[in-house]
């Protein structure tokens, strides 16, 4: 894995803004946290307002598709197979903890690219 030019300076003004919240479980040691893109970073550079952090095994998760966000209601949406582990599947349907509004059009993307067309899903809701 390549270092990433500016990635601690991307952390540190995500600290700033949330203090030690992992977005989708809420408060966390420091420590433990990530800043995490909400658009592929190997296509674009560190967006002011395109990060949140994540818990480790949650950005790992997020990064896979496992877990998105409905760019519509704005709450998570889980893979099927954690609804197996009891850490993770409270999270589906609940509300992000920290504001993400800023990041509907990387949301809108992310889940296009793990759960298909948002408009598709949208308009069958």
């Amino acid at each position: 894995m390549r270092a990433r030019v500016g990635q601690a300076a991307f952390r540190a003004r995500l600290m700033e803004r949330h203090g030690a919240v992992c977005a989708f479980t809420g408060p966390a040691p420091a420590g433990v946290l990530e800043a995490a893109h909400l658009y592929s970073y190997a296509a674009n550079a560190h967006h002011e307002n395109g990060g949140i952090l994540l818990r480790r095994d949650v950005h790992r998760l997020f990064d896979l598709g496992h877990i998105a966000v409905d760019p519509g209601s704005l709450v998570l949406d889980l893979a099927p197979e954690l609804a197996a582990y009891p850490t993770y599947a409270p999270l589906h349907g609940a509300a992000p903890a920290v504001p993400l509004e800023h990041g509907r059009d990387w949301l809108e993307a992310h889940w296009a690219q793990h759960r298909g067309n948002w408009h598709d899903h949208a308009a069958n809701r």
